[in-house]
């Protein structure tokens, strides 16, 4: 009987052990899997971000290539700068609209960081069209501020592009 007792005790031990190891790896793996869905979502919100801030890096960029050439052709009366002031107008639309989304996805300072380039972008468009449209007096006016603007939004884009690598590079890690 004493032999049985011991194989019984043997076999229970066995059993309580399989179940701790069963238990253990059920354990091991709900939280591998918690951990797995943490980083897809945290993947999921730096593509999500990376979208936003690139789709604002490339409207911002044509609307300053564009303002560029605007600029230049209100300074020198080509007849193309209405037709190119309309089209900056247009690209400025746009860069809201990303500023916007990048204003909603990213952090407050590339948020702030965003709506900033473009209140510089518009402000240039406003001084270069109040610059061929406006009064006499306004035009001088005009021609100091959109130089102004134009300094600064370049100035911004540039930082903006720093401060996007820099956020994304921490999130990466």
């Amino acid at each position: 009987m004493h032999l049985m007792s011991e194989g019984v005790i043997g076999i229970v031990g066995t059993l309580v052990g399989g179940m701790l190891g069963v238990v253990g790896t059920l354990a091991s793996a709900r939280l591998t899997g918690r951990d797995q869905r943490r980083n897809q979502h945290e993947q999921w919100r730096r593509q999500v971000r990376r979208d936003a801030y690139s789709a604002f890096v490339i409207r911002a960029g044509h609307a300053l290539r564009l303002a560029n050439v605007a600029h230049e052709a209100a300074r020198t009366d080509d007849s193309n700068a209405a037709e190119l002031l309309d089209e900056l107008s247009r690209a400025v639309d746009q860069v809201e609209e990303a500023a916007t989304l990048v204003e909603l996805e990213g952090p407050e300072a590339i948020g702030n960081a965003a709506v900033n380039i473009q209140f510089r972008i518009d402000a240039w468009y406003r001084a270069l069209d109040r610059a061929c449209n406006g009064s006499r007096e306004q035009q001088t006016e005009a021609w100091s501020r959109a130089a102004d603007a134009s300094q600064e939004a370049e100035d911004q884009a540039e930082q903006f592009i720093s401060l996007c690598r820099r956020l994304l590079d921490e999130q990466g890690s």
